[in-house]
C-alpha cells in the first residue's frame, strides 16, 4: 500500500466540496490530474471511495470511513509541519532591538541572555539610543522593535505596555538623606539635584514630582545620559533622579531610595511598526521579553 499525502488531500477536498471542479481549483490542479490522484488512491486501497455522476459526488461506505480519519490525519500533519517550520525559523535569523541606555544596560541585558540561552543561533543586535532615536529606528524599519518610555504615542506604531517602575533618588551613601525613615520629594528641595535634560521624559516626570510636592525643579546639573548622572553622584556633586532599575549599575559608594509623596511612575512599552509582521525570531524575543516583566521589581531591591 503506497498512499500519499497528495492523494489523501485530493480525496478530502473532493469530499468536502462535493465537486471535482471546485476541489481542482482549490488545489491548483487540472481536473484530470485530480481525478488521477483519486483513482490512484482507490487502486492503492483496492476499494471505491467516491461515486461519480454528472450531477453530484457522493462517498461510498468505504469513503465515509476513510474521510473520518483522513481529515484528522491531515490536520495533525499540517499542525506538526507548521510547528516544525516555526521552530526552524527560530533557529536562524536576526533580531534588532532599539532601547535607551538605562533599559539597555539593566532590564534588557538579562532578557537577551535568556533569549540567547533559548535560541543560541539567532543573532541579536542591540542599538542603545536616545529615546527619540528609538522611535525613529522602529518607524524606519531599522529596528524590529523598540523598548522604552516615551512622551506620546505616535501614529504608525503599535504600543504594548510592559511594566511600570517608580522614580528614585540616587545619592552618595553617606549623605544625610539616607538617615530619613521615608524620602519625600520635598526633602530634596534646596539640595543639588542632577536631572536628565529636557529631551528626556524623565525630566518631565521629575518636574511633575516636585510640582505635586509644592516645589519647582532647578537642577544643579543637566545631562543626557544616566551614566553621566551616576558619575556626578559618585564624586558627590548631587542627587540624581532616575528610574529604579539603575540599582544594578551602582557600586557600594552609592545608595538608592524610592521617592514618596508623590510616587511618580514611568511606563515602559514595547513598540513595533504598525502593519508590519514580526519575524518568528522577533516574535520569540517579544515572548521572552513579556515573560520577563517581573525583573524590574527584583532590580528595585538593589541599593
Amino acid at each position: 500500500m503506497n498512499v500519499t499525502v497528495r492523494q489523501l488531500r485530493a480525496f478530502v477536498f473532493v469530499s468536502q466540496l462535493k465537486s471535482f471542479t471546485k476541489a481542482a481549483e482549490r488545489l491548483h490542479l487540472t481536473q484530470s490530474a485530480l481525478s488521477l490522484l483519486i483513482r490512484q488512491l482507490e487502486d492503492n486501497l483496492q476499494v471505491q471511495l467516491i461515486e461519480r455522476s454528472t450531477r453530484k459526488v457522493e462517498l461510498t461506505a468505504a469513503g465515509l470511513e476513510l474521510m473520518s480519519g483522513a481529515e484528522r490525519l491531515l490536520d495533525d500533519l499540517d499542525t506538526a509541519l507548521a510547528n516544525v517550520a516555526e521552530l526552524g525559523a527560530k533557529q536562524r535569523g536576526k533580531v534588532v532591538i532599539a532601547a535607551p541606555y538605562i533599559l539597555a544596560t539593566t532590564f534588557l541585558v538579562e532578557v537577551i541572555a535568556e533569549f540567547k540561552t533559548r535560541f543560541p543561533t539567532i543573532s541579536v543586535h542591540l542599538k542603545d539610543s536616545l529615546p527619540e532615536q528609538v522611535l525613529m529606528q522602529v518607524r524606519s524599519g531599522g529596528a524590529d522593535l523598540g523598548i522604552g518610555s516615551f512622551r506620546e504615542w505616535e501614529p504608525g506604531l503599535q504600543w504594548k505596555p510592559l511594566f511600570q517602575e517608580p522614580l528614585v533618588a540616587v545619592f552618595p551613601r553617606d549623605h544625610p538623606i539616607g538617615e530619613l525613615a521615608q524620602l519625600n520629594w520635598g526633602d530634596l528641595a534646596g539640595l543639588p539635584v542632577i536631572s536628565l535634560n529636557r529631551d528626556s521624559i524623565f525630566r518631565d516626570l521629575a518636574e511633575d514630582g516636585f510640582s505635586q510636592a509644592g516645589f519647582s525643579l532647578s537642577p544643579a546639573y543637566e545631562v543626557a545620559y544616566a551614566g553621566t548622572a551616576l558619575a556626578l553622584v559618585r564624586v558627590g556633586l548631587g542627587i540624581a533622579i532616575l528610574p529604579q532599575c539603575v540599582g544594578v549599575l551602582i557600586d557600594s559608594s552609592i545608595a538608592v531610595r524610592p521617592l514618596e509623596n508623590p510616587q511618580i511612575m514611568r511606563s515602559v512599552a514595547v513598540i513595533t511598526r504598525d502593519g508590519r509582521s514580526l519575524s518568528p525570531a522577533a516574535e520569540a524575543f517579544v515572548d521572552i521579553l513579556r515573560k520577563s516583566v517581573k525583573v524590574p521589581a527584583r532590580l528595585a531591591a538593589i541599593g
